[in-house]
């Protein structure tokens, strides 16, 4: 890994997306700009080997979605970092893989995990408390519960929680991934290939493209969540594959040089595989996100011109006039018969029977 140049790494931020923009503003307060950078990459790279091996064989896995979408929610609820998110996951793989847990505690889990993440991630002061936490899913559970699984959790690891993940790596390299070089020819690319500015910006500066596509590395490191498939592969390979992966999105006519080959010390055919799932994942994401705002478009109105579209969604009526004779209608109050008791019904009865007997005899 080479140390990356602080001056040719400076981030213009973005005030449209607030919690991306607090998380690049992260990355420039970060140890990775210093002279430590390569010590620390080299220890992270050692301390990977020591993760466990997820098999994602428990009969729960069909609630991981659900799962990791509350986490993400909670992240984004409290600022926490991607880090802390990444690592709460790799927490609750690892438990859900070893134990059977009821399907009404798998949330407690969740938000625990998350908690012992966030506070060994998140260099900031704040932490979410467990009651805070908590009311985000209507206080499902006591104090006393959070506090059980906490120590549940802590035993399980044996206090080894000191992880690195994708979103460590990403982090890392966030700040050195792209290069002047790599500007220059994309901006010559569209220059020679002025179609290609139909799919691929043109950016005013190096540091406001560096801004952008960082911003898309973090969140396609978020897809290494997703894919199941990439689960058990060094979190430094998926990272590297990441870059690959964003660089060919946006179109940067090399997708992999030996300068990031030096930086992560992975050739392009090492991350070929795993960039081929991201790419899939992350064209998929894109094209559901279309869809959807599409559906939502002609949910309101259709166009004018689609009279076949229109009677779909709103049936047309043909009010019809009849003329109807006048009719004189008599209403006649009716007069309520009281109740009668029990003596005069049990009268008419008898009545009743002697007037048959009668009628026999006759015959």
């Amino acid at each position: 890994m080479t140390k990356p140049a602080l001056e040719q790494n400076i981030f213009m931020l973005s005030e449209k997306n607030e919690h991306e923009r607090n998380q690049i503003e992260r990355l420039s307060k970060l140890q990775w700009l210093s002279d430590y950078a390569i010590d620390i990459f080299k220890t992270m790279k050692e301390s990977e080997m020591r993760r466990r091996p997820v098999l994602y064989m428990s009969t729960q896995m069909d609630q991981r979605p659900k799962l990791l979408q509350l986490c993400q929610l909670i992240t984004r609820t409290y600022r926490l970092s991607r880090s802390a998110l990444h690592l709460a996951i790799y927490y609750l793989d690892r438990l859900i893989d070893f134990y059977t847990i009821r399907v009404d505690k798998l949330q407690l889990i969740a938000l625990t995990c998350l908690h012992i993440a966030a506070q060994i991630e998140n260099q900031d002061a704040f932490v979410p408390r467990y009651s805070e936490m908590n009311r985000l899913i209507k206080n499902s559970y006591t104090a006393f519960e959070y506090k059980a699984v906490e120590r549940k959790v802590l035993t399980f690891f044996e206090f080894n929680l000191m992880r690195p993940t994708t979103a460590s790596f990403v982090e890392m390299f966030a700040c050195s991934f792209l290069t002047r070089e790599d500007y220059a020819a994309y901006c010559q690319q569209l220059d020679e290939h002025p179609s290609l500015a139909v799919n691929y910006p043109r950016f005013n500066c190096f540091e406001q493209m560096l801004a952008t596509l960082a911003q898309l590395l973090l969140r396609i490191s978020d897809y290494t969540l997703c894919i199941n498939s990439l689960c058990n592969e060094p979190p430094s390979l998926l990272a590297a594959s990441c870059i690959a992966a964003t660089r060919q999105v946006c179109g940067i006519p090399k997708r992999w040089t030996p300068y990031l080959t030096q930086l992560t010390s992975y050739t392009e055919q090492m991350v070929e595989p795993c960039v081929e799932f991201i790419v899939i994942y992350h064209y998929y994401q894109a094209t559901t996100a279309v869809k959807e705002q599409q559906l939502l478009e002609s949910s309101n109105w259709s166009s004018p011109d689609s009279g076949f579209e229109e009677q779909l969604l709103k049936p047309q009526m043909k009010i019809v006039s009849v003329e109807m004779e006048a009719f004189n209608v008599i209403t006649v109050q009716l007069q309520a018969t009281a109740k009668r008791s029990r003596e005069e019904v049990y009268e008419d009865q008898q009545t009743k029977r002697f007037r048959m007997d009668e009628n026999q005899g006759h015959t």
